[in-house]
């Protein structure tokens, strides 16, 4: 199963769960790089209960790559 599309995702208003706990957040760049560094750290609502998760990449991308993706997902309209 394929995750939220990144289309429209930069600057969008956000239904998230932290912790369990829903919140509303807009998707700015440390948005953006924390789902990647940390995806798990806030779950985009309907995929909080999904048995599949996307891993980390903290330690498998360069800050340099991760930019590059922020850069690239914030194109995305």
């Amino acid at each position: 199963r394929a995750g939220p599309t990144w289309k429209g995702l930069a600057g969008s208003q956000r239904k998230v769960f932290v912790d369990g706990k829903p919140q509303t957040i807009t998707a700015d760049a440390a948005y953006l790089r924390e789902s990647i560094l940390n995806a798990s750290a806030k779950i985009a609502a309907g995929y909080e209960k999904s048995e599949f998760a996307m891993p980390s990449f903290a330690g498998v991308l360069t800050e340099a790559q991760v930019d590059s993706l922020v850069l690239y997902i914030q194109t995305l309209k």
